[in-house]
């Protein structure tokens, strides 16, 4: 008996020591740099905004014609000044339950209103909580400002909105336009995907408008990177594309090669271009339990990659 229980813990200590040596060796596996020598370059729109520049950089070093940007619906938020307004064109009109999750400066509020008028009014001095209200009748638009009780300063951020739902669904996903009125009379277009939001902070980094293409597109399951690869392939078959150059982040290249490449088929060559993550630096990921805890989760989604609807 005691001959049994110690050939499970020889084996048992075997299995642990061999996932580990494979956890540990699997780093470079998955932080690939592969590129194609494409023309077109995709940019997952996800990526953190922080990274912006290393992403303006390899696009540049890429010399890319064309750049798509991919991205699914972000949260309807916005950070407004006295004066400012967000107005949304709805696809259709709409009645519901509104939850709008705000905060706010000191004396500050929130309105929004329909087409038919105020709907919701609010304090927003604080940390952000959800407010509710109904739309009785169906609107075309919704509208929301910030007030205040003073004379604030016109620079001062006055209203943060982290997210707008009717009926449980992001406003963002309802959307037909989103448009930033601000105080000066300028007039911005809003950010209802990641690819807009990338887009816009791509632009601003010097990168040509002319080049860059949105891809935004829904969510099919739970699967961001797949959706954003379906998108893409139908417009790679819709273009003629057959090479391109995904540009990804840290430990997650691998898996979104793999989707795109699983998404376009074989007619279309895919590389694969990497914006290093800091937090997952080689030689340094492994001091961390929450290193190991990331790179195990990518490791255990490559195979799921080769399965329709299940990358992530």
């Amino acid at each position: 008996m005691m001959r049994k229980v110690g050939l499970w813990s020889v084996a048992v200590l075997s299995a642990l020591v061999v996932g580990i040596i494979t956890v540990a060796l699997s780093f470079p596996f998955l932080t690939m740099n592969d590129p194609c020598g494409a023309k077109v370059a995709v940019v997952e729109g996800w990526i953190d905004p922080g990274y912006m520049p290393d992403v303006r950089d390899m696009l540049t070093e890429g010399a890319y014609d064309t750049i798509y940007i991919t991205g699914t619906p972000r949260n309807f938020s916005y950070t407004l000044r006295i004066g400012d307004t967000v107005v949304v064109e709805l696809q259709r009109p709409l009645s519901g339950d509104l939850l709008v999750n705000a905060c706010g400066a000191l004396n500050a509020g929130l309105v929004v209103l329909d087409d038919h008028g105020v709907i919701l009014t609010d304090s927003v001095f604080g940390p952000c909580i959800d407010r509710r209200a109904r739309i009785e009748r169906p609107t075309t638009r919704l509208f929301f400002a910030p007030t205040h009780t003073g004379v604030p300063d016109p620079k001062w951020e006055l209203l943060f909105l982290l997210y707008a739902k009717v009926d449980g669904i992001n406003l963002h996903a309802l959307q037909r336009s989103v448009r930033i009125h601000r105080s000066s009379g300028k007039v911005e277009p809003g950010t209802p995907s990641y690819a807009d939001a990338m887009a816009g902070a791509l632009v601003e980094l010097g990168v040509l408008a002319t080049r860059i293409h949105r891809l935004p597109t829904v969510m099919l399951g739970e699967s961001r990177t797949w959706a954003n690869a379906q998108r893409f392939a139908e417009e790679a078959k819709a273009r003629s594309i057959h090479r391109v150059d995904v540009i990804s982040f840290g430990i997650h290249a691998r898996r979104s090669r793999l989707a795109y490449s699983e998404a376009c088929g074989n007619g279309v060559v895919v590389g694969i271009r990497n914006v290093g993550d800091p937090e997952l630096r080689p030689g340094q990921w492994w001091r961390s339990p929450m290193g190991w805890l990331k790179v195990l989760r990518e490791l255990v989604g490559v195979p799921a990659s080769y399965l329709v609807g299940t990358v992530q």
